[in-house]
């Protein structure tokens, strides 16, 4: 009998232990990698590159939230522009690049939201690894007022 109260002693401390170790972990809040807000005004037909990662990961989450005036498109695509259309400093993406991209990759088009007078917000967390860019784009033919918070986070310690 004896035996029998000492196993279950140590198996319930084992299980407090645990338990405790759990709750820890759950309460860690999520890790910022990175982020980018602010308030822009888009001239028509506009398109900016917002934000793009080469390695971005299952234990990451990109979070967007945005809020228009006018009309604006936010793309997320599976591509990472840093190689392909960077130049000193600058994104030389135009728009026939991104109108080329959507035409020959339909399956590397993550997020493709059309915004008009009004909110938007959307975290994202891929499956595998792989590159990834946010893209804004004003398809109308008046200008549109954009407030936008960008962020890229540790989805791990939450999931």
């Amino acid at each position: 009998m004896k035996r029998w109260i000492t196993i279950l002693g140590r198996g319930g401390t084992t299980l407090v232990a645990i338990s405790l170790a759990l709750l820890l972990v759950s309460v860690v809040p999520q890790l910022q990698y990175s982020s980018n807000e602010g308030n822009t005004t888009f001239p028509p037909e506009q398109i900016e590159v917002m934000f793009t990662t080469t390695e971005f990961t299952p234990q990451q989450e990109l979070e967007v939230t945005v809020a228009v005036e006018g009309t604006l498109k936010v793309y997320v695509l599976e591509m990472s522009v840093l190689f392909q259309f960077f130049d000193g400093g600058n994104y030389v993406f135009e728009l026939s690049d991104l109108q080329e991209f959507l035409e020959e990759n339909p399956d590397g088009i993550i997020l493709d939201q059309l915004i008009e007078n009004g909110n938007f917000s959307k975290g994202y967390t891929p499956a595998r690894v792989m590159n990834a860019t946010l893209i804004f784009y004003n398809p109308s033919s008046e200008t549109t007022q954009v407030e936008y918070y960008v962020a890229l986070k540790s989805s791990s310690a939450t999931e």
